[in-house]
């Protein structure tokens, strides 16, 4: 399977160096040599931390064509900008330790082990802690 994690935010939150830190974890290939089932071929999760002021709004999606999961982990920019990196991490890595999962089961996928691939990112995205 595959898992993307990116980001679209404002710069001064910071959250890309704690995707910078994920990617170094070497998640990216654990997930690629991963198998979970025929429902879903990727996850694409984009971490939002933008102003507030534009109004963005989280989106979820699945393409059945394409059996890819798209979506969104919204965080508040406005914390963002005033904690450590080290807080950064924990809250990114436990925001998407929780809802990753929690938006997959909402999903009735008929072909998808969901226990195994909750345990294997809980322990993948929690290197970095």
């Amino acid at each position: 399977m595959r898992l993307f994690i990116t980001c679209d935010i404002n710069w001064e939150s910071r959250v890309n160096w704690v995707l910078d830190t994920l990617y170094e974890s070497g998640y990216v290939s654990f997930f690629e040599e991963q198998i979970y089932g025929s429902a879903i071929d990727s996850i694409v999760v984009v971490v939002m931390c933008r102003n507030p002021d534009l109004n963005f709004k989280q989106r979820i999606r699945f393409s059945k064509k394409e059996k890819k999961l798209y979506l969104d982990i919204m965080l508040d920019f406005k914390y963002f900008v005033k904690i450590n990196q080290k807080e950064r991490e924990q809250i990114v890595v436990n925001k998407l330790i929780t809802e990753v999962p929690l938006i997959i089961s909402k999903y009735k996928f008929k072909d998808f082990n969901l226990p195994k691939f909750e345990i294997d990112f809980r322990n993948q995205m929690s290197k970095i802690l």
